[in-house]
């Protein structure tokens, strides 16, 4: 009965307005940091004080990031959010910012080797596009050697033609005679892509 009168005059300092309830504890003074300093914490966390902001330091995040970070490869710019958008089109293609590709370009243009550029870069382009039209027919040969189900085709009458199994040999033949064809042009243009690169 005694505890339920307690609980009573509780709540009824509370509704008064007064704290009845006693807290002791202890709150340390908060140092004041210095833009650029870095502490450890007693848990054992770094800190640094970056811009009157307060960041967590994980130095092995921090090498990881930097070595990920992608760079040109000629002046050592990050490629990030910072850069502008012409960079972001660049760097993909070539590995540079585009005022270093910028440079280089200017430098073909002055000793009279654009044109051997200009075909390098096109030949380059053209090999990575045999590179995927013969991964293409590769899966192509690969599905249709596989093949046990049906295939559909829309004729341009719009009749629908339905091919059972490998009942066509001749899609298979094709798709190999253009892996054949596709392996020729490779190697051709890859000869073509080393006599220029001798010449630079």
């Amino acid at each position: 009965m005694a505890r339920r009168r307690w609980n009573y005059e509780t709540i009824q300092q509370v509704l008064d307005g007064e704290n009845p309830f006693i807290q002791v504890g202890y709150t340390p003074k908060a140092k004041k940091r210095k833009n650029g300093e870095e502490w450890t914490d007693s848990k054992g966390h770094s800190w640094k004080k970056v811009n009157d902001a307060v960041i967590n330091v994980n130095k092995q995040m921090d090498s990881i990031r930097e070595s990920v970070q992608p760079k040109c490869s000629t002046c050592g710019q990050r490629i990030d959010f910072s850069c502008e958008k012409l960079d972001h089109k660049v760097f993909p293609k070539t590995g540079k910012c585009f005022d270093c590709l910028q440079a280089e370009e200017m430098i073909y243009r002055v000793n009279g080797k654009w044109s051997e550029y200009e075909n390098l870069k096109i030949l380059k382009y053209k090999l990575g596009m045999l590179h995927d039209f013969k991964q293409k027919v590769e899966d192509a040969v690969e599905y249709l050697e596989n093949d046990t189900g049906k295939v559909s085709d829309v004729l341009s009458t719009g009749e629908l033609m339905t091919f059972t199994g490998k009942c066509n040999p001749q899609w298979l033949m094709d798709a190999r005679t253009d892996l054949v064809k596709a392996d020729t042009e490779i190697k051709k243009v890859e000869e073509e892509i080393a006599k220029l690169e001798l010449k630079k």
